[in-house]
Formats: structure tokens, sequence, C-alpha cells
């Protein structure tokens, strides 16, 4: 149900075909967002939405500091707008700022794992291995929770967009309406993005992890277990399992994790700048 969803909402993000020349930069990076393929939930499907994202706020910034949006948007018909916007990008920004720390953390709990693995096939050490991986398991448990949590935040924002009033009364002016409607898609496409990585983080578009594992045991079939897209969840198979090819597994949730640190980062910080740019216009 959660795939339609995304599927449907990114499909219900678009412009007018014929929209205002001032945002056909932030059209394009819509449209490109949009063809990636989310509905995989793999680790590419979800990097390269965060990288579209990266774009689509390039964009947004060239878009803010022109003359007439800055215009329309600090006039007296656009002032709750703006602080739809600014409310919208200071939760994007938490909602970021909690996801890279997430990855930060992920890391760091996959290398001391790599550590111990690499200790035990020189010297033994399975106490240290148990540990550690303990540590990590517990640490993938309160990730899920903040990942829930997360979602929820995501699913407030959207809510606020829908039931916020619209400028398009007839009496406003023409620009604003489409400055309106090209800044609220781009914050609708950042929730439909950051919902996808939250949801791979929380296994939700896989199949339940305890059901596979039970179905595993059962059939004492440790080797053949079906691998996923999700090296998240490959990795927590790899655990309760055999070990078997635990660096191995390892490795692939590093490389992944990396790459979502380093697309959170820069999305991180293209958000910071379009609050300065927000901020800017409230000012003059």
């Amino acid at each position: 149900m959660s795939n339609m969803l995304v599927k449907n909402q990114l499909r219900s993000i678009s412009l007018p075909s014929s929209s205002h020349p001032s945002t056909t930069g932030i059209e394009e990076s819509l449209n490109k967002v949009k063809t990636i393929n989310t509905m995989t939930g793999s680790s590419e499907s979800v990097l390269m939405g965060l990288e579209g994202l990266e774009e689509l706020y390039n964009c947004t910034e060239d878009f803010l500091k022109m003359g007439s949006t800055q215009r329309v948007m600090s006039s007296s018909d656009g002032s709750e707008f703006m602080e739809e916007m600014l409310d919208g990008s200071l939760r994007l920004m938490d909602i970021c700022s909690v996801s890279r720390d997430l990855m930060v953390e992920t890391q760091e709990h996959v290398r001391g794992v790599q550590s111990c693995v690499r200790r035990k096939k020189v010297v033994g050490g399975e106490d240290q291995l148990d540990v550690a991986v303990a540590g990590y398991v517990g640490f993938r448990k309160n990730m899920r929770k903040e990942a829930k949590r997360l979602l929820g935040s995501l699913k407030n924002i959207d809510g606020g967009l829908s039931s916020s009033s619209s400028v398009n009364n007839g009496e406003q002016e023409e620009h604003l309406v489409v400055v309106v409607d090209a800044m609220r898609q781009v914050v609708s496409v950042s929730v439909a993005v950051l919902r996808s990585f939250l949801e791979f983080l929380s296994g939700r578009r896989q199949s339940n992890i305890k059901s596979k594992l039970a179905s595993v045991l059962k059939k004492k079939k440790v080797h053949h277990v079906e691998e996923t897209k999700n090296e998240l969840e490959n990795l927590d198979l790899e655990i309760f399992c055999s070990r078997n090819d635990l660096q191995k597994k390892l490795e692939e949730v590093e490389m992944s994790i990396d790459g979502f640190e380093k697309k959170l980062e820069g999305l991180f910080r293209r958000l910071i700048r379009t609050r300065a740019s927000l901020l800017n216009i409230i000012s003059h």
C-alpha cells in the first residue's frame, strides 16, 4: 500500500503544461526526480532520488534569487505562504540532519563489527564479535524506531501542504500562484524521496524480517537465504543465520551507508541555503 501511495504521489506532482518561464528549471528537475524508480526500494534508487533532490534545490536556489520571485513572495499576499515554507524547510532540515546522524552511527557500528571479524580470523575472539554484533542489533532496533518517528514528521509536512489555503482565488497575482505551486511541489517531492529513504532504513518496503527468519530456520536452509535489494536487511539475516558471509554483507552495507551519508550532507547544506534565501526575502 505504501508503495502505491508513493507512486501516486510522485505522479500527481507535476507543474501545469503551460508553466511560467521562471519555473522551467524547477519543472525539469521535478520531472527527473519523478522518473527515478523509487518503487524498487533498492539503495541505488534511493541514492538517485537524494541526488535528484540536490539538483532540484540548486534550481530552487536560482528560482528564489529571481527579482520577480522575491517581489511576489515578499508581498502581503504571500506572507502566509512564506510562513508555510519556512516551517516546512525547518522540518525537512531536522529530518535530514537526524537521518545523516543515523548514517554516521551506522558506519561506526558496522566498522566495529568488521574489526572484530578480522581479529577473529587472526587470533580468535568469538566473544568480542558477539558483543559487537549485539551492539549493532540494538542500534538497528533503535534505528527503526527513529525512522518511524521521522516518517510521522514527513506525514505532518505533507498534511500541512494539503490543508494549506490556496492563493488562487482570482484576486492574487498570477505569478504568485505559479511561485506557490512550484515551491509546494518542491516540498512534496522532498517528502516523497525522504520517505523512500526512511522506508529503506525501517524495511517497510520488504517482507517482515522476523517472518523471513522464521521461514529460514524452519526449513534449515540457512545457506539458501533469498537476498533482498536492501543491504541492511541482508545483513540482518546474515547476523541471525549462518554468518558465513558476514564480512561481505558488512562491506555492502558500508558502501551504501557511505553514499547515503554524503548525499544527505549535500542535501542538508542546500536546505540551509534555501531557508537562508527565504529569510532574506522576508527581511527585505
